[in-house]
């Protein structure tokens, strides 16, 4: 599963809603969700090397400790009375090519904007999958660099 887009926008805390494990985490500690979202999203961009922005609603607060998480992903935190989904629907808006976008969303009204913005859009669940398929080619790729350094090691000794 590809998709043909540069950019990947998130909404934050409708995946965090639909992904059972995060949303179980939102009851505990919500800093701590929107931290695995971060992390549970790192391998799409480290695999795909299309860039990838998660946006939140402000109203929960401003705050994702990313406490040594190594990732390169944005986040973004709306302006107080803006929501994720007038932010995404704005950059969507505003850009270029609008269907190089790719919104990940569980919201029908965001997603329908989206379209008609010239977005396209991907449901959680559809995200889940293409993470797990992005995730085991990243586990896939290392095992083979390890396997390939170890034959190399042992190539360059004799």
């Amino acid at each position: 599963m590809r998709y043909d887009a540069a950019h990947l926008l998130v909404d934050g805390y409708s995946i965090i809603y639909a992904w059972p494990p995060l949303r179980a985490a939102l009851r505990r500690n919500l800093e701590q969700s929107r931290d695995h979202l971060v992390a549970a999203l790192t391998p799409i961009q480290d695999a795909t090397g299309i860039r990838v922005t998660i946006v939140f609603d402000s109203r929960h607060g401003a705050r994702v400790s990313a406490g040594g998480l190594p990732t390169n992903l944005d986040v973004i935190f709306t302006r107080k009375g803006m929501t994720a989904d007038a932010c995404i629907e704005r950059l969507v808006a505003r850009a270029a090519e609008p269907g190089r976008f790719l919104v990940a969303t569980n919201d029908h009204a965001e997603a329908t904007m989206v379209h008609s913005l010239g977005g396209q859009v991907i449901t959680a669940e559809e995200l889940q999958d293409w993470l797990e398929l992005e995730t085991g080619q990243v586990q896939r790729t290392v095992k083979q660099l390890r396997e390939n350094s170890h034959e190399r090691f042992f190539r360059s000794d004799r």
